[in-house]
């Protein structure tokens, strides 16, 4: 930021407000152009008039000053002559401004400190009036601010003292006159260089500009005090007042301004007040640097023609170098400087030079006095680094790059490398010639970045940490910072420094992503992890760098596979839609998560796709066919994207007495050069492929081939010759073929995996890989020799390679080679390689763990056992095997609490995927008696290992389970035993859980490849023991049956058979490993047994046969009793039926006499109808003598002259139906007797009529609105027969 100039004469103060009581305090001055001092020791009446220099006077010259050691007036000259000249302070202020105008802060702060110093000052100021003696004193004060501030950009340690003194300066200017405004701004300069910023504003705003108002000095300050505060709107604004009010401030004011406006984002109005001050001051160091990186910012070259940014770029490195002329100690102007080196290529001068195709030795007259390791070289396009010298004869002809050179095999190539050497010492001097933290910082940033160029990781950490010290918001430091700690392997350290980093940048992707990316390896916290990847795709979501980055972070653990594919895939659609080329590693990665989730076509399509990738490659591309006509590696089919066909030009034609032979139509003096020869595999027609059997080779010429196969071709065709693509000569392609056999190795394609490894070891006889992989198939396939001869050579390829001593390691391992295999790990335990150091201390381990039983050194192994272990988790307290190992021991210790505790831990850690935890916790539930637990970690650790299909505990996957099965089968025998304790009816499960155990031997059995002896002794052992329980039964009051004793008999039977069969081999000297004496001792306790089985078994079937014959008379009893109840059951059936039929018959009789009575209701009611008629005829004859209103005849109102009916039979249950009444009976009797007849024959329909219920008592009933109207009709009825008794 700019500074407040020195002020040391008061042209730019109001003359009103000057503090002074002397008439000469308001006098103004103009700018100087030279210096003049009056002669007056010389002369004695020497009067000197400024307006017309008349008189005698000294005028000096701007040009003519010079600093210390120049040709011309030096200061103490210059001091020597005003003292000599008993100068004025004004002539004295003068010339520490004419100083000062020419940028030699030192000379002219030095100058009005020897006008106030003791020496001569007092002398000086004796005569002179207040108001020189103040401007005096603010100017020394304030020149030794402008000096402080010049050097501590500079790097000289005085700031301390020049501000020191400037205090002391102001101090004796306040005890002369404390309202002299000067001194206030000096101290508001102070102030602000201390940073003590609410001061500096008192004296800038609250004392200045309330007194003198604003002022260039005041208004300068206040904008710096703004700027201080980051306040960048008021500084602007303040600048912006300052260049209104007085346009002749000066470059440095522009300069604030377009920091201001730099800092507020108005980037071109920084870049007009740049060049403004630039236009105004051309040496003006901070303005030229600014417009330069303002510039340097806008330079894209994706954007701008090639014209045009070279152009740009030349203007930009001019403006920094004629900065860095006009200060050649501008810390600013040296690091960018640098920075600029560190980028371009210099091309060395005088050497030529020529490379060999897949070579890294560069070879050329004077390229090794040229370039010294840690270089960074450029041949055409291609860049690499310089590791050494080279081993050609000769000091100066030759160096070793680290990348083998790609393109064609070329000589007379121009050399073009980083001259690091200028970076270092730009970046050095800028460092010692400040001693602004910042400027340091940045500084040491450069130096790091130069050592991190050239590999030297231990040095790019030191300086990059120091940076970060000066500097703790240098976010570029801090990222390297983080870089180099994670090559050193200090993942939480460099976690730590990436976290403070988005502190000060939190949008920086990279660090957002490489903070993911540690977090994930880690593994403490999984889901902040991808927040902070996710944070960097979110702002950068077409950035496919980031998007492969969260690829590999998931590709870490095996539960996010499948996630980790699908953003390869997203990765690949952008890379594609961006027109860039998917690189093969990418496409390799792919295939390789395709393999892992056992998606094995598109894995083999990935493959394929990167091996295209390297093909289109046109600095790696091969050539199609091998050179020097070599032997076809690789012929399976299989193994296609190696080997292609090759036309010949030879044509064949089928020979008719011969399916399998063919004539050569063709010359074929040349079919060997063509590669046609016996086992050749051949194409013929581009549809048929076959292999040469025989050659024959007659007279004149005549050549017959004969194939393997039957052909059925029609007509002449030519041959094509299976021949090597030239993939496998690319270096490249060498993980890509290991990959791909690897992936037929899981498919269970054997022989083609066999073949490309092999393929690839001849080819490239270095790589170590495929000899491991041959040696890992011949010891699965049991050919343990081809193993050791595998093996062998990789140790011959490479000596002392972790991996190979290793897998021999585990091979003598698996072959309980104990000894052998303790040589190999302490080999690999004094390599002190970080994790096979872990590796080999486990193994070390196991080895002293598996070695309990020998003699007197139990206690010692297991000691050893348990220091290894401890070791480990030392060095790294996340190392579940470690802590497994731990738990082993424990457990034999009999803790077997801690034990669990340990085991579980393991498992929560490890996510189960150390299965022998699981089958460690297996051990500990069985030893606590916890059955159940036990029976289901040895299951769980069964069905994983099937899923995985890699043996854990043996030597392969069928004896490694047959142990396990074993394991188990001893769980239910223990819980049998345990169950027997009982001896009573608690006892029952037993006999279930023996017969568990029997068949999970038989499986174990069946499991093992060769004849186990202890497995079929504890087979005969758990017979006996279930024999027992069995007969043991009787006792316990549970029930058995004689098929169980006979069971159990047959299993002794058949246990005695096996156990003399061992006795008999141990009497021959055959290898047993069971004791005699326990033999024999089963050999009596199995014949005894058998002689009390045959006895329970012959009374159980004595028993069986009692209860049978009881069981056949409760039979006979049963089944007639059941014969009994159905007889009882169909008579009663029988009866219901009757029943039914008698309810049935005197319902139909019923309604036949309600269909009867009807149809007389209906003839009465006819009747009724004609005697109605025939009383209206007979009403009609004698109605002329009928009284008005009179009644002639009562009787004939109701008399409906109806037969009578007799009803009183309808439902009568008298058999006599055809007796009827033939007297004949007046009207009169048949209307007395029809009210009760009707009463009688609603009593027989709904009342008492002849049913089942007639022996059932008649209830009563309340009287209902029904009852109440029959009551009524049977009062209607009773006054009918009333009237016709009338």
């Amino acid at each position: 930021m700019s500074t407040i100039d020195p002020i040391t004469s008061d042209e730019d103060l109001p003359s009103h407000r000057a503090a002074s009581s002397d008439a000469t305090s308001s006098t103004t001055y103009a700018p100087l152009s030279s210096l003049i001092i009056p002669i007056t020791t010389s002369t004695n009446n020497n009067n000197y008039d400024p307006s017309t220099k008349s008189g005698l006077f000294i005028e000096i010259f701007p040009e003519e000053l010079a600093t210390a050691g120049g040709g011309g007036i030096r200061p103490d000259q210059l001091s020597q002559v005003l003292r000599d000249e008993s100068a004025p302070i004004q002539t004295w202020c003068e010339a520490s401004l004419l100083y000062i105008r020419m940028k030699k802060e030192r000379e002219g702060c030095d100058l009005l400190n020897g006008a106030v110093d003791k020496e001569g000052g007092e002398d000086i100021m004796l005569g002179s009036n207040t108001a020189d003696k103040l401007r005096l004193l603010a100017s020394a004060g304030i020149s030794a601010l402008a000096l402080a501030n010049r050097l501590a950009s500079s790097g000289e340690k005085r700031e301390e003292e020049l501000r020191s003194v400037a205090d002391a300066r102001f101090t004796k200017a306040d005890n002369i006159n404390q309202v002299y405004p000067p001194t206030w701004i000096g101290k508001g300069m102070l102030n602000l260089a201390l940073g003590r910023v609410d001061q500096a504003r008192f004296f800038f705003e609250q004392l200045t500009m309330r007194e003198c108002g604003e002022i260039l000095p005041a208004l300068l300050g206040m904008a710096a005090v703004k700027f201080a505060e980051k306040d960048y709107a008021g500084a602007q604004q303040l600048y912006g007042r300052a260049m209104q009010k007085f346009p002749s401030c000066g470059a440095s004011v522009r300069v604030g301004y377009g920091l201001a406006c730099y800092k507020l984002g108005q980037i071109d109005r920084a870049k007009a007040a740049f060049q403004r001050a630039v236009d105004i001051d051309a040496e003006n160091v901070e303005a030229l640097l600014a417009l330069a990186i303002l510039e340097m910012s806008s330079l894209d070259s994706t954007v701008q023609d090639g014209r045009e940014y070279r152009s740009k770029a030349e203007k930009v490195m001019k403006m920094i170098s004629m900065a860095n002329m006009i200060d050649s100690s501008n810390g600013m102007v040296l690091n960018h400087l640098a920075n600029h080196y560190f980028w371009k290529w210099s091309p060395v001068l005088g050497v030529n030079v020529s490379v060999e195709r897949g070579s890294c030795v560069v070879k050329g007259n004077g390229v090794g006095n040229a370039l010294e390791a840690g270089d960074r070289i450029r041949i055409g396009d291609f860049e690499t680094s310089v590791v050494g010298e080279g081993e050609e004869d000769g000091v100066d002809e030759s160096v070793r790059i680290k990348d083998a050179w790609k393109g064609a095999s070329s000589s007379g190539l121009k050399l073009w490398k980083k001259d690091y050497d200028r970076v270092l010492s730009l970046a050095k001097s800028a460092y010692s010639s400040t001693s602004i933290s910042e400027i340091q910082a940045e500084s040491l940033f450069m130096m790091a970045r130069v050592h991190h160029a050239r590999n030297d990781m231990e040095q790019a950490n030191k300086f990059y940490d120091k940076a970060c010290k000066h500097s703790p918001e240098l976010s570029p430091a801090r990222f390297g910072l983080a870089q180099t700690l994670i090559w050193d392997e200090a993942y939480e350290e460099a976690a730590a420094h990436l976290r403070l980093l988005l502190m000060t940048s939190p949008n920086a992707t990279d660090a957002l992503a490489a903070l993911g990316l540690l977090e994930v390896k880690a593994g403490k916290d999984r889901r902040e992890a991808f927040v902070y990847l996710k944070k960097a795709i979110d702002l950068d979501p077409f950035n496919a760098d980031l998007v492969l980055i969260e690829a590999l972070a998931l590709q870490q653990h095996e539960s996010d596979y499948l996630m980790s594919l699908d953003r390869y895939r997203k990765a690949v659609r952008l890379l594609e839609a961006q027109g860039k080329v998917v690189p093969a590693v990418v496409l390799t990665n792919m295939g390789v998560l395709c393999h892992e989730t056992k998606n094995y076509d598109e894995a083999l399509e990935m493959y394929g796709k990167a091996l295209k990738a390297l093909d289109d490659n046109p600095d790696i591309a091969e050539s199609a066919d091998d050179e020097g006509g070599e032997d076809v590696l690789i012929r399976h089919n299989d193994n296609s994207l190696f080997w292609t066909y090759k036309r010949t030009g030879v044509r064949v034609e089928k020979m008719e007495d011969d399916v399998t032979k063919l004539a050569v139509m063709s010359s074929a003096h040349d079919l060997d050069t063509l590669g046609i020869k016996v086992g050749a595999d051949i194409s013929i027609g581009g549809d048929v492929e076959t292999t040469i059997t025989e050659i024959f080779k007659g007279e004149g010429g005549k050549v017959e081939l004969f194939v393997k196969t039957s052909l059925s071709i029609q007509s002449e065709q030519e041959i094509s010759v299976k021949k090597s693509n030239g993939r496998l000569r690319n270096p490249l392609s060498i993980s890509v073929a290991f990959n791909l056999a690897r992936l037929h190795e899981a498919a269970g394609r054997i022989n083609s995996a066999v073949e490309l490894h092999k393929a690839i070891v001849k080819r490239h006889p270095s790589y170590v890989n495929s000899y491991l992989r041959l040696a890992c198939i011949a010891r699965d396939c049991g050919s343990l020799k081809d193993c050791s001869e595998w093996l062998k050579s990789a140790v011959a390829v490479a000596p002392g390679n972790p991996e190979v001593l290793t897998l021999v390691g585990n091979l003598h391992l698996s072959l309980c080679d104990w000894a052998p295999a303790q040589k190999v790990f302490d080999q690999l335990l004094t390599q002190k390689v970080p994790k096979v150091e872990a590796y080999s201390m486990l193994s070390l381990g196991n080895i002293y763990f598996n070695n309990l039983n020998a003699p007197k050194k139990y206690t010692k192994h297991l000691n050893y056992a348990a220091d290894f272990y401890r070791r480990i988790l030392t060095k790294d307290k996340a190392n579940a095997y470690a802590a497994n190992g731990l738990g082993t021991v424990l457990a034999e210790k009999g803790e077997l609490f801690k034990a669990k505790e340990v085991f579980n831990r393991v498992r929560e850690v490890s996510g189960d995927t150390i299965l022998d935890a699981l089958l460690n916790l297996g051990h500990i539930y069985l030893a606590q008696k916890r059955h159940p637990e036990a029976l289901q970690m040895y299951q769980s650790y069964m069905n994983r290992t099937r899923s995985s299909g890699a043996p854990i505990t043996s030597k392969s996957q069928d004896e490694d389970e047959s142990e396990v099965l074993l394991y188990i089968s001893f769980a239910y025998f223990d819980w049998a035993r345990q169950t027997e304790l009982f001896n009573d009816v608690k006892a029952a499960p037993a006999d279930e859980r023996y017969q568990k155990c029997i068949e999970y031997i038989e499986m174990a059995i069946k499991k093992s490849k060769k004849e186990n002896v202890t497995l079929r002794y504890n087979w005969c052992m758990v017979k006996l023991q279930a024999a027992n329980c069995v007969l043991q039964k009787v006792n316990r009051n549970i029930r058995r049956t004689a098929q169980e004793v006979k069971h159990s008999l047959d299993g002794l039977e058949e246990s005695l058979a096996i156990v003399q069969t061992m006795l008999q081999w141990k009497s021959e000297g055959k290898k047993v490993t069971v004791s005699t004496g326990m033999l024999t001792d089963f050999v009596n306790q199995c014949k005894h047994n058998i002689d009390s089985a045959k006895s329970h078994l012959n009374e159980e079937l004595k028993k069986e046969k009692e209860a049978q014959v009881l069981r056949d008379f409760q039979r006979i009893e049963a089944e007639a009793n059941e014969k009994q109840r159905l007889l009882t059951a169909a008579l009663e059936k029988e009866r219901e039926a009757q029943e039914m039929e008698e309810r049935e018959r005197k319902a139909r009789q019923k309604m036949e006499q309600v269909n009867s009575l009807v149809d007389g209701w209906k003839q009465a009611a006819v009747a009724a109808e004609k005697e109605k008629d025939k009383a209206s005829a007979k009403k009609g004859k004698g109605s002329g003598n009928v009284p008005p209103g009179g009644v002639d005849d009562e009787a004939g109102i109701f008399d409906t002259d109806v037969a009578p009916t007799n009803t009183s039979a309808l439902f009568d249950e008298s058999d006599d139906e055809d007796e009827a009444d033939d007297a004949s009976v007046s009207k009169d009797e048949e209307s007395k007797k029809e009210t009760p007849r009707q009463n009688e024959t609603e009593k027989d329909l709904f009342g008492d009529s002849s049913s089942d219920e007639d022996d059932e008592k008649p209830k009563k009933r309340k009287k209902t609105e029904t009852d109440v109207e029959e009551e009524d009709d049977d009062e209607r009825a009773t006054k009918k027969k009333k009237v016709d008794d009338a």
